[in-house]
């Protein structure tokens, strides 16, 4: 049996802020820099877990719960992008509702950390058990190969499985501080990983070896990771901001947010995220989807989450 205090701790992973790019650097310097602006698409009556985008963009969001003290998440909504609709999609086990992606078919993946299990659910919402192999699973990633990558916070492994479910544990590192967020990179064959417990970003290479990349300035913890045209992009969970880093990690630059506990809607640079927790590009790559806690005088509340949406002016 997990301890109360295991259990608040794991939880608290789902907590912080979002956003996305005011400028992006060019060879040219008469190209005027790019601005974006955020608006809130949408509230749902649930707490911050996974966010992802299917390839007709409706968008994907899992309940971790209402609180940290009540880590009851189990439904998976399905957002129309136009109009902010919703639908309950899939139900789960009430215990918490964390990391998810999709494959090339369309199924998504869905980890449940509470339970210990992943399960993948088909394109019309049936569920199957995908594995129980991973203590506590939180971010989930998949590679052009099919092969599904897991992270444990409890046991700061990544575990690696092939399309039938086949596992093996693929990397193990002192580095990982609660990995919480994953994503997999075509370009370099690299699994990039963030931290809760600190501000890291981690590499790992094709045969498992774990080294830092870059770190978040000030940050006590990150919250998800994803990868878009040669770019890392991720949440400073404790800084209420987004980042964009580069590949090398030589580049390390806040794109959203503000620093205020409020959600503002308005000019990217000057906008406000509220404990953002997961993000996720459109298929166009136009938009950016952030989960992020609604504004409350509660800071230990998880919901309702409000879907932001960051798009050029």
């Amino acid at each position: 049996m997990k301890t109360v205090a295991t259990l608040l701790l794991i939880s608290s992973i789902t907590l912080y802020s979002c956003g996305i790019d005011d400028y992006i650097p060019s060879d040219d310097d008469s190209i005027p820099p790019i601005r974006y602006k955020l608006s809130t698409l949408t509230t749902l009556p649930i707490g911050t877990g996974g966010l992802d985008v299917d390839t007709h963009g409706n968008i994907y969001a899992a309940d971790f719960g209402v609180g940290l003290a009540n880590i009851n998440g189990a439904d998976l909504f399905k957002i129309n992008p136009k109009n902010g609709a919703s639908e309950l999609f899939a139900n789960f086990f009430p215990a918490g509702l964390t990391g998810n992606h999709f494959d090339a078919m369309g199924n998504l993946y869905q980890s449940n950390f509470g339970v210990n299990k992943v399960f993948k659910i088909d394109p019309n919402g049936n569920t199957e058990l995908f594995t129980e192999d991973v203590a506590l699973p939180t971010g989930i990633t998949i590679d052009e190969a099919g092969n599904v990558y897991v992270l444990s916070c409890q046991n700061g492994t990544i575990t690696k499985l092939t399309p039938n479910g086949n596992s093996n544990l693929f990397a193990a590192s002192a580095d990982f501080a609660c990995a919480n967020g994953i994503t997999w990179v075509e370009d370099t064959e690299k699994l990039y990983v963030v931290n809760f417990s600190d501000g890291n970003i981690l590499q790992v290479s094709n045969t498992g070896d774990v080294s830092i990349l870059a770190t978040i300035p000030n940050s006590t913890g990150n919250a998800h990771i994803t990868s878009f045209e040669g770019e890392l992009y991720l949440t400073a969970a404790s800084l209420g901001q987004i980042y964009k880093v580069s590949l090398d990690g030589e580049s390390v630059e806040v794109i959203a947010g503000n620093g205020s506990p409020t959600n503002t809607d308005g000019d990217a640079k000057t906008s406000g995220l509220r404990t953002p927790n997961d993000l996720a590009f459109s298929p166009d790559g136009e938009k950016i989807y952030i989960n992020c806690v609604a504004n409350s005088g509660n800071s230990n509340e998880l919901s309702p989450t409000v879907i932001r949406v960051l798009e050029r002016k």
